[in-house]
């Protein structure tokens, strides 16, 4: 039996191949995800461990100066230590005449050749006082003159001069993504900061408790892997997410792959019924039988995974090659392909496949022996109701709906995801009572307009309802996740203004030092940059009731901050305070009720006023400044003017932010500004990247009508020679089945779109409120585009299966 199932599978080969293309599919694009993702993983790590390539051991907390000096002596008189180094780093900004300003972090290079992990590109390292290497991202010529300031807690008296004399090589590393890299001298970093960066010692050679015996209390040992991994996940921060994002998309390409190989399954075995007959009759039980079919599905799913291995890895490869020339900063330079992820590959794909043809093999031996023998065309398969079948999707259903509104009105992001999930799959179980129905209605539209060929058409579509749904179905699902998406993002797109108006009122905020006053003529010089509209200086301190109540209040001048704020807050006026209602029923206040605040200053006695929920309790400057005694201002609102483009925001952004750091090199910029402006590109860029995704999954459905299509032409050979007996033409043919498939895709992608539709809005709507929708954003043309881009697949993929029919003679295709 064994034998004879083998020689099948290659008899069959041709018929199988459709189903093998899905099953590569999605097989590759599993593996592409996880190669991908493990080759970022160990590209950042490589990287990284660079600087601690050559390194045993990583101590930290070494305290001043002073103290890391002692411990780097200690720790060289440890037996086996071949070289030790302490790393002085700190955050700095390189200026340069008509180079602008950089920030970036300058480094020191260690005295030993061991364990300095820098390459030069170019010129020398540098060896005295007043030198620096740049790394290779920057612009900075060999001979540049700058003028380098530490940043922090605590900068430097005054920037240092410096010359460029190297450039360090940073192709390919990680340390390109932040901003500037500078290389310098121990000692001209510790004069830079005032004696007080980061250090941080290597070690090569010795062992663990050694070098720790030899270190004061508090100091920290680690490996170098362990530190190598430690600061590469810094960078990999959101990767794991990444990854299971495109797994995501990989499982719905699997669960359409399925669909596609269970029809292909089903349509084929239901084709060779008079040979599994025969086979019944001349001796195979039901068990052989459907054991046969497993091995084929084994044999079709173990050759379709292994080309789909390849075509994974080939599909990394070509990303990560795409990547280099891109010059993308995660650094894909060596494919690392892991056993688990081919693993992982043949798995899906194999079990996937067999699973998928369990149901068709025990179909195909329901039937006794006799009456299988009849012809195929004489019984056409009956749609077997199921009430459990039905009373599970209507329950499914009419839940899943309950849940989806209860998540839309109470905002619950979660509860309506979980709603629309359950809606979801009850209307895949329900698809054979909605999808029959749905094309004769549309066969009938067809009809009128095409003919009887129209309404052959759609009479064909309908005769094998079972077919039908199972291969709509599979486009259903993709064309179902890429509308929700599409009309997701664009709600988004035109309700998240709004909403980060309410949230982040304010464009950018300019904030110093706790406690410290921003320079007088701050306020005015950002005023004066092109653009800026409006800037509202504001001062903070402590007050306290007389029940002890402690609040930080901000101090604002009330006409300044009318004029900065996006959205309108309850300001105060003199003798006033304006508290969130929340902060009012903790205070035990009602708004219009006298309350007496105290701080370093004179006591007040206030009105207390309603303000919006949320915003912080606010005061007029004047009655601040009595209360706490500290009129200094020491944060800014700043507001741009509107309409502006993501160019010219950022040009502002730029000048208001050289303005603040230049007056107070730690002050710290914020705001809503950036947000918005990147809002749009960030959703165009997620649209085009899921779109993309999803169109692998639609590219399986597609090739699951081709191959619904295939398998029909191929079963109703008879019926196609009885036509073209009668006067149906070759091209009049060829019409029929590019009409049957182009009903079946238009359906799917109809209902997808309504469904999609449905899901987009109430997942908008539960992250912003019913009343924030903004529904004239609806994207009515790409929606459009979606119902005609289905149509002109099901006419791609009924093409080749048309040709093949129409090719056949009509006594030949009678004689079949």
């Amino acid at each position: 039996m064994l034998s004879l199932t083998l020689a099948q599978a290659r008899a069959h080969f041709g018929r199988y191949l459709a189903a093998m293309l899905a099953v590569l599919i999605a097989v590759a694009f599993v593996v592409a995800t996880l190669v991908l993702s493990s080759t970022a993983t160990a590209g950042v790590t490589n990287s990284l461990a660079g600087q601690y390539r050559s390194t045993d051991f990583v101590v930290s907390d070494l305290g001043d100066g002073l103290q890391a000096q002692r411990a780097a002596d200690a720790v060289r008189s440890v037996p086996g230590v071949r070289a030790v180094t302490t790393d002085v780093s700190t955050p700095v900004k390189v200026t340069a005449a008509g180079s602008g300003k950089s920030f970036g972090a300058a480094t020191s290079l260690a005295a030993d050749a061991d364990l300095r992990w820098q390459k030069l590109a170019d010129g020398r390292f540098p060896s005295a006082a007043g030198e620096i290497a740049v790394g290779s991202n920057s612009d900075l010529p060999i001979g540049t003159r700058v003028a380098v300031t530490a940043l922090g807690e605590t900068t430097g008296p005054d920037a240092g001069e410096a010359t460029v004399v190297g450039t360090v090589d940073l192709d390919g590393t990680a340390q390109r993504m932040d901003g500037i890299s500078v290389f310098a001298t121990a000692a001209d970093i510790e004069a830079w900061t005032d004696g007080q960066a980061s250090r941080e010692m290597r070690v090569a050679g010795g062992d663990r408790e050694t070098v720790a015996g030899a270190l004061a209390p508090g100091a920290t040992v680690i490996t170098g892997d362990e530190k190598a991994n430690e600061v590469s996940a810094r960078f990999l921060g959101g990767s794991d997410m990444l990854r299971n994002v495109l797994l995501a998309f990989g499982a719905l390409a699997v669960v359409v792959s399925g669909l596609v190989i269970a029809n292909t399954f089903a349509v084929l075995l239901a084709a060779r019924t008079q040979e599994l007959a025969l086979l019944r009759c001349v001796g195979a039980t039901s068990d052989q039988i459907r054991r046969s079919v497993r091995i084929e599905s084994l044999v079709v799913g173990l050759v379709a995974s292994v080309a789909g291995l390849a075509t994974g890895v080939g599909l990394a490869w070509a990303v990560t090659e795409v990547a280099g020339a891109l010059d993308v900063p995660i650094p894909l330079d060596n494919l690392s392909v892991s056993p688990v992820a081919l693993a992982v590959g043949l798995l899906v794909g194999v079990v996937v496949t067999y699973l998928a043809a369990v149901a068709p093999a025990r179909a195909a031996t329901a039937v006794s022996p006799l009456a299988a023998l009849t012809p195929a065309e004489a019984k056409p398969e009956p749609v077997r109701s199921s009430r459990l079948r039905r009373i599970i999707g209507v329950t499914g259903l009419i839940g899943g709906a309950a849940v989806l509104t209860a998540g839309v009105l109470g905002k619950q992001v979660l509860v309506a995801a979980g709603g629309a999930l359950v809606c979801f799959v009850a209307v895949v179980l329900l698809c054979r009572y909605i999808i029959p129905p749905t094309v004769a209605a549309f066969g009938k539209g067809l009809g009128r307009v095409s003919g009887p060929l129209g309404e052959l058409a759609a009479g064909n579509a309908g005769r094998n309802p079972r077919r039908t749904t199972a291969t709509a179905t599979a486009l259903l699902i993709g064309v179902c996740v890429t509308a929700t998406m599409i009309v997701g993002i664009a709600t988004v797109k035109a309700s998240a203004p709004s909403a980060l108006d309410e949230q982040f009122p304010i464009d950018v905020s300019v904030a110093g030092e706790p406690g410290s006053a921003l320079p007088a003529t701050l306020g005015e010089r950002i005023g004066e940059v092109d653009r800026v509209t409006a800037v509202a200086a504001l001062s903070s301190g402590e007050v306290s009731t007389v029940a002890g109540e402690e609040l930080t209040v901000t101090g604002v001048d009330p006409t300044e901050a009318a004029a900065a704020l996006r959205v309108s807050i309850t300001l105060p006026k003199p003798g006033q305070i304006a508290v969130s209602p929340k902060q009012l029923d903790e205070l035990g206040v009602r708004a219009g009720e006298a309350i007496d605040l105290r701080g370093a200053g004179a006591a007040r006695n206030l009105t207390a006023v309603a303000g919006v929920e949320g915003q912080p309790p606010l005061m007029v400057r004047g009655d601040l400044a009595a209360v706490t005694a500290n009129p200094a201002v020491d944060s800014l609102w700043v507001r741009f003017a509107d309409g502006l483009t993501d160019d010219e925001i950022t040009t502002v952004q730029k000048e208001v932010t050289s303005l603040a750091a230049d007056s107070v090199p730690t002050a710290e910029i914020g705001g809503a500004v950036a947000m918005r402006a990147a809002l749009n590109s960030v959703l165009d860029t997620m649209l085009m990247i899921v779109v993309g995704l999803l169109s692998v999954a639609i590219l399986i459905a597609v090739i699951g009508v081709g191959n619904t299509m295939a398998l029909s032409v191929i079963e109703r050979r008879r019926e196609s020679g009885l036509l073209r007996s009668i006067g149906v033409t070759r091209a009049g043919l060829r019409t029929l089945l590019i009409y049957e498939a182009v009903l079946v895709s238009v359906v799917a992608s109809v209902l997808g779109v309504v469904l999609g539709l449905v899901f987009g809005l109430a997942g908008t709507a539960s992250v912003f409120g019913v009343d924030d929708l903004v529904l004239p954003s609806l994207p009515w043309l790409a929606l459009a585009a979606t119902v005609l881009v289905g149509g002109i697949a099901g006419v791609i993929a009924a093409l080749l299966p048309a040709r093949s029919a129409a090719k056949v003679p009509p006594v030949e295709a009678m004689a079949a």
